[in-house]
Order: structure tokens, then C-alpha cells, then sequence
């Protein structure tokens, strides 16, 4: 199972930072420039692409 964890957003409401947690251990996400960045195991970041896509995807129809 995975779960988000945190979300995080600058003073202007675009995405900042998000915490994941899978199974595999805990991805830290961070968003620049249009695109993100994560940091963890190999493992545990490609369980939580599709958790990221969701973030992204929620965060665009508000």
C-alpha cells in the first residue's frame, strides 16, 4: 500500500515538497521548474510514480 504522507506548497499554491510512503521505504519528493525530483531507493521511487502522477493530477483540477 501506498500513501502520501505530506504535501507541501509554496506562498504562491504551487506544489513544493511531498512525503511518500510505500512499502519499500520513503520517497521525498520535491517539484522545480515544472518537473520533480525524488530522492530514495530505486524501488521504492518507481512504486510512487503513479502516487506522484496523482498529486500532480489533483492539484490541477482544484
Amino acid at each position: 500500500m501506498k500513501r502520501i504522507s505530506s504535501i507541501v506548497f509554496d506562498r504562491h499554491e504551487k506544489l513544493k515538497r511531498a512525503t511518500i510512503i510505500t512499502p519499500l521505504g520513503t520517497i521525498k519528493v520535491e517539484w522545480k521548474n515544472g518537473y520533480w525530483i525524488s530522492s530514495g531507493d530505486l524501488a521504492a521511487r518507481l512504486l510512487a510514480v503513479p502516487v506522484i502522477q496523482r498529486i500532480e493530477r489533483l492539484v490541477q483540477h482544484t
